[in-house]
């Protein structure tokens, strides 16, 4: 093992592998051939002294431009989560934009397959380097990745995930582990043949696999611990809002003792404060500013949390690390699964998520 020195540095390094000075600029720097013989050695050297070359003068030194696309939800007043990962990494924007990086932004509507198809040509069409994409629609977003990975563009899901592909990498929660979770929190307020809604907002459930995960974690969870009630879903288009609270009176009876929603839970609970709530125990996700208001007054008992600001600022800085630094990656990044109740939710505001 060498000894680290204050020595550290090219010269250095050029002394110990006994090749010029330029010889491990190249090697560092990529500016020039060199034979692999020489390149391990100087990369090995650079590993014993914990060396890490000058990233921005890299950058500065080079002609390269870095274009990186990221595809997420576009966010409204009424579903306001994708602002959350969008600041996440327009965060991480700001961080390498010095260092020869571009990020261009396409959203695509939750309601409209269409959009998601039309802003995935273009981004492929643009030829980027890497892309950050939330795979909300499943057969959409696999052929959208196959095409990435057939035009070698390293891709990063966030917020949820598909198994089987070629991803780079994976930012966001255990969606079962979470569902498994809520499982657990409802079972405490359930008696023995109680009744539990898993209440999805989704046109084709198939097509989004990280509601499937949290309802199968909440199934699973009962069927582990000999719940002997009966557990109900609950599907309901987006473009149904306005029934919505007939559909949900509808199917709450004496027995009913659980809501859990896969997302939105303030449109549930918009409804839920005009019907009555009455022994209902209702879990939803993320803190959002709705979903944070039928928390406060108690309509909403539990919010579980999954960190989307960090999932878009750890997802660019990953792909800045593999295409700009030639960092491995690890596959699986997961976010923690935090409990959020009107109680401790304040210590959460400012980091949000």
């Amino acid at each position: 093992m060498i000894e680290k020195s204050e020595k550290t540095g090219i010269t250095e390094i050029a002394r110990l592998a006994k090749v010029s000075k330029a010889t491990v600029d190249r090697v560092l720097y990529n500016r020039g051939r060199v034979s692999e013989d020489t390149r391990e050695k100087i990369l090995n050297i650079c590993k014993d002294l914990n060396y890490q070359p000058n990233i921005l003068a890299q950058r500065l030194a080079s002609d390269k431009v870095y274009k990186f696309a990221v595809l997420i939800p576009k966010y409204s007043r009424d579903n306001p989560y994708w602002k959350y990962p969008l600041k996440g990494i327009e965060n991480a924007e700001e961080e390498i934009e010095n260092y020869g990086v571009t990020i261009k932004k396409y959203f695509y509507d939750l309601k409209d397959i269409h959009s998601f198809r039309k802003e995935s040509l273009q981004i492929l069409t643009s030829k980027p380097d890497g892309i950050v994409f939330a795979p909300e629609f499943k057969r959409e977003s696999k052929e959208f990745s196959k095409k990435c990975a057939h035009n070698k563009i390293p891709y990063i899901y966030i917020d949820s995930t598909l198994p089987k592909q070629h991803n780079l990498s994976y930012f966001g929660q255990n969606t079962y582990q979470g569902g498994y979770l809520a499982g657990k929190l409802m079972s405490l307020h359930l008696k023995r043949y109680s009744e539990v809604i898993i209440l999805n907002f989704a046109n084709e459930l198939e097509n989004y696999p990280h509601f499937m995960d949290r309802e199968k974690g909440m199934r699973d969870y009962f069927a582990h611990n000999n719940f002997h009630g009966k557990i109900t879903t609950l599907n309901i288009s987006p473009d149904q809002e306005i029934e919505l609270k007939e559909l949900i009176k509808g199917k709450i009876h004496h027995r009913t003792r659980g809501l859990f929603i896969t997302s939105s839970a303030h449109k549930v609970a918009r409804q839920i404060q005009k019907i009555g709530k009455g022994r209902l125990l209702i879990q939803g996700y993320d803190l959002t500013t709705p979903n944070l208001k039928y928390l406060e007054n108690g309509i909403i008992d539990f919010l579980i949390c999954q960190k989307p600001v960090t999932q878009g600022y750890l997802a660019i800085n990953a792909l800045f690390d593999h295409l700009v630094q030639k960092k491995e990656i690890q596959k699986e990044n997961f976010m923690p699964i935090e409990i959020i109740t009107k109680e401790n939710y304040q210590y959460y505001l400012d980091s949000n998520n």
